[in-house]
């Protein structure tokens, strides 16, 4: 414990000063850390790049070993403010899978549980349908997208955790993958944004999609209502290994995001209930049909849903569907939105689209993404850049307000702002160019005048620009 005035004493209450804290500000000799680690780690070479942080934010301020940051380095993976690495997906619900969309094969499913498919046959073909179970997970790995698929991060994560084991805590190596089928039978922890309740999950597979598939009743269980929220998963012994609430920052809302809390065992009954809506039929009645000609709610028509197998063996299997697809991979696996490079691309192809529907108003698209978005962002980074603080791009002190003698008074350096004037303006044209090509109403023309007016106000107005006479042609 340390006593600001005693300096390190052994009681947690000093007898002359009262209370005392768990940390104190020092200088950390790091090369012999590092040193020694390389050691421990039979590491020749650092690796390329080592990332930290400028400071720790939590009670204690308590660090991670150091060890396991040169070993994130070496593979080349992220961690969260929990100690943890994690990937991030949208969820999307699924209740039956082929074989050949998730490559697996029929050997490896058998051992995972599958020996039957969802009509009772023995399982035997790869185009053979099975019922997903409740926790089993399938996982993205599209290779049209710019962004790594799950395998590899997974892959890497595992060996990271082995070598931890092995190097650090001297253990036996626990994963031990060298291909991608390693991972399937693998559990993770399912989370969800703005919970700190996980849920174990199983991973039986990938697709080349990018979506996270799972029981409408897995998701449920995440806290999220399946319209296509997104969630992430951990490996689990990664979880054990390095998740700490000690890492965790002590202002307010930290806890959020963190998997403080976990649930082992899925209980239908008590997951969100807007999964116990979905009808769970091969087909629909006639007097469905019937039903919607007559404007009837749907309630009012008698089709078997998941609520009315709760309590019941029924809750978990025995589920059904009424159409069948191919291979749900032969689908968009990558969105646009990500092989785009620049808003204006990403906004360019959603108004072509626009154009081509008839059912849809243009202008009126045009409004949303005006008033929904661009001016919406513009306002709040405007707002944001008024109330910014300066820092010094030597020592990185912050002020509230840049210091008259316009130098930094710790170290002299030179005073810079944190919010740049691009981040405010950067949907400003395209807001205008918007308005302007499709139409707008008066009202929402006057209030894009109106925050460039702010705007010049604070960075003010655009210089001419000398242009060539075969811009009018």
């Amino acid at each position: 414990f340390y006593c600001p005035v005693c300096g390190w004493i052994d009681t947690k209450t000093c007898q002359q000063h009262g209370e005392t804290k768990t940390y104190a500000k020092q200088k950390i000799p790091i090369k012999p850390l590092i040193e020694r680690s390389k050691k421990i780690l039979d590491m020749k070479v650092l690796p390329e790049l080592i990332k930290g942080v400028r400071g720790t934010s939590s009670k204690d301020h308590t660090p991670e070993h150091i060890i396991k940051g040169l070993l994130r380095a070496k593979y080349k993976i992220h961690i969260t403010k929990d100690g943890t690495t994690r990937y991030d997906m949208t969820q999307l619900p699924l209740t039956h899978f082929k074989p050949k969309e998730i490559g697996t094969t029929i050997e490896r499913l058998r051992e995972l549980g599958y020996t039957k498919d969802y009509l009772g046959n023995e399982l035997q073909d790869e185009s053979q349908i099975c019922e997903l179970l409740p926790q089993d997970i399938i996982l993205p790995d599209s290779p049209e997208s710019p962004d790594e698929g799950t395998a590899k991060i997974l892959t890497r994560t595992t060996k990271f955790v082995d070598e931890l084991l092995e190097k650090l805590y001297k253990l036996k190596p626990y994963y031990k993958v060298k291909k991608q089928e390693d991972l399937t039978g693998q559990l993770v922890i399912c989370l969800a944004p703005h919970t700190s309740a996980g849920i174990i999950g199983r991973i039986i597979g990938f697709t080349k999609t990018q979506g996270f598939f799972a029981s409408p009743l897995m998701h449920a269980a995440t806290r999220r209502d399946c319209d296509g929220d997104e969630a992430s998963i951990l490996l689990l012994m990664d979880a054990f290994l390095n998740f700490s609430k000690k890492y965790l920052p002590s202002s307010r809302g930290a806890t959020m995001d963190a998997p403080l809390v976990l649930t082992s065992l899925l209980t239908p009954c008590e997951v969100d209930d807007m999964a116990f809506n979905m009808d769970i039929v091969d087909k629909y009645p006639l007097e469905l049909y019937e039903a919607a000609q007559e404007y009837k709610m749907p309630w009012e028509v008698n089709i078997t849903k998941v609520s009315e197998t709760l309590h019941t063996e029924k809750q978990y299997e025995g589920f059904k569907f009424t159409h069948d697809t191919d291979d749900f991979n032969k689908s968009v696996r990558c969105s646009a939105y990500k092989t785009l490079p620049s808003m204006g691309e990403k906004l360019d192809g959603q108004m072509q689209i626009a154009r081509k529907v008839r059912a849809v108003n243009t202008s009126d698209v045009a409004r949303l993404v005006i008033e929904k978005h661009f001016l919406k962002d513009t306002k709040g980074n405007l707002r944001k850049f008024s109330m910014q603080v300066f820092r010094c791009v030597n020592c990185n002190e912050k002020y509230r307000r840049p210091p008259l003698k316009g130098r930094c008074l710790k170290c002299g350096g030179k005073i810079i702002f944190t919010i740049a004037e691009g981040s405010v303006v950067k949907y400003f044209e395209a807001t205008q160019k918007l308005a302007e090509e499709y139409n707008v109403s008066n009202y929402l023309k006057q209030t894009i005048m109106l925050l460039q007016r702010r705007l010049e106000d604070v960075f003010g107005k655009e210089k001419e620009k000398q242009t060539g006479l075969n811009t009018w042609c």
